[in-house]
């Protein structure tokens, strides 16, 4: 059985203007790709990484171990389910459009030690993102509700990384992500644990959230 680290980067990024979210720098001489791809890289046997054509030389110039795969924009859902190995695989999955500030550990390391058949990388969700992210109800280290989006959810917490054991047949890649598939998990008996890897989550999917990484970092 292989540990997969899957990176969905083919979308058009219209929220920031086109421009490609992954590639954005976080230091002198790493970007928010390379960051991803360096984490998953210390407890994955290979990182697969989905791209537009037209992004390949952008990507190709990190010089990253990767597996490069052409798929052009559709669905976070498609993009996963395409870049997925076997139902034996343990697939790992992160949003290359996001970054965590301060974290002090490797974020996907203490998802592969959790024993779940679905495990959520958790974080708090601040007041000024609710209704606008992917949110989590945990007890313990379960997690027994999820709500994608949705204005009045209480949730305190959010998700921003995810594993899936044997669970690849179980994508439905007509959806816009698999986010949207979590609450159905924990209703059909799936195992749904989260953890929380440290660090300051942050989603660089608009402007805002761009203004506020570089006003962090």
């Amino acid at each position: 059985m292989a540990i997969i680290g899957v990176l969905p980067a083919s979308g058009k990024a219209t929220r920031i203007g086109g421009i490609a979210k992954f590639a954005l720098p976080i230091s002198d001489n790493s970007s928010i790709l390379k960051w991803h791809v360096e984490q998953m890289l210390e407890v994955c046997d290979e990182v697969r990484v989905s791209t537009r054509s037209a992004w390949v030389p952008i990507i190709q110039s990190m010089e990253i171990n990767i597996k490069l795969m052409i798929k052009e924009p559709s669905t976070m859902s498609d993009a996963v389910s395409f870049l997925a190995g076997g139902d034996s695989d343990t697939l790992l999955i992160g949003l290359p459009d996001t970054f965590m500030v301060g974290a002090t550990s490797n974020i996907y390391k203490k998802m592969i030690e959790s024993d779940g058949d679905v495990v959520l990388g958790t974080w708090e969700c601040h007041q000024d993102i609710k209704g606008r992210v992917g949110q989590i109800d945990v007890i313990k280290n379960k997690v027994v509700g999820s709500k994608d989006k949705v204005s009045d959810c209480d949730f305190p917490f959010m998700w921003g990384t995810m594993l899936l054991r044997n669970m690849s047949s179980k994508i439905d890649s007509s959806l816009a992500h698999v986010g949207l598939q979590i609450q159905e998990w924990i209703d059909s008996g799936i195992d749904v644990r989260s953890v929380f890897p440290g660090g300051q989550y942050m989603d660089i999917g608009t402007l805002d959230g761009l203004k506020l990484l570089y006003k962090e970092i």
